[in-house]
């Protein structure tokens, strides 16, 4: 293999690796701001300061879910430390979260099959460029990420959607849930490094693009 192969092979393993990177945060900070914006207006027990740190949106990259991300193609984002005492609220923010999910997939599979095919024309930019690469891949894998914080967040642990929603219908599963909370983030971890949740986003990827027509 020559020289100039060499670095284009480098180069394009940078790259995919920055996507992965940009589109899996981009993905957690999306999925997780509207949420607190939620529990900033819809809480009674939201401090003051609430409403400043919530746009903080480094605190909504899980540094191990970007980890994860790279090394097993799966991983989580982490929420806002909420003080949650109200029903309401509670069903709030996990609506929230899964709203923002689909709307996040529309938006994702909008901007990847109607927007970016044209983006070369638009932008004056090379197909082969390796920005445009970049936007082709990071585009992807957002969508995929999407797909992966679906699943994740139909686990039942604390920090997740369909926690706070159980929550609120039953408050009697509280006590189970947080006793069985370890065990339940154990169960994601394998499902993660033996690639399951991986395989159900790619399937799930896949029956998308032919509901929508796009296969």
């Amino acid at each position: 293999m020559s020289l100039k192969y060499k670095e284009l092979g480098y180069m394009e393993y940078i790259i995919e690796i920055a996507a992965v990177l940009a589109a899996s945060a981009l993905a957690m900070i999306l999925h997780e701001l509207p949420k607190s914006i939620i529990y900033v207006l819809t809480g009674r027990h939201c401090e003051k300061k609430d409403k400043y740190r919530i746009f903080k949106l480094y605190r909504y990259v899980d540094p191990v879910g970007l980890i994860l991300f790279l090394t097993c193609h799966a991983g989580c984002s982490r929420p806002y430390p909420y003080r949650l005492k109200e029903k309401d609220t509670n069903v709030a923010i996990g609506m929230t979260g899964f709203l923002s999910l689909g709307v996040m997939l529309i938006a994702g599979y909008a901007f990847y099959h109607m927007v970016l095919p044209r983006l070369p024309m638009i932008l004056g930019m090379n197909p082969g460029d390796s920005g445009m690469i970049f936007l082709i891949q990071a585009s992807w894998y957002f969508i995929y990420a999407v797909f992966v914080l679906f699943i994740v967040n139909l686990f039942p642990m604390i920090s997740s959607d369909i926690f706070l929603i159980i929550v609120a219908i039953s408050p009697k599963r509280l006590i189970p849930l947080m006793k069985n909370d370890t065990l339940i983030k154990g169960l994601l971890i394998v499902c993660i490094v033996l690639g399951g949740i991986s395989a159900l986003a790619v399937q799930g990827m896949n029956g998308m693009e032919q509901f929508l027509g796009f296969v």
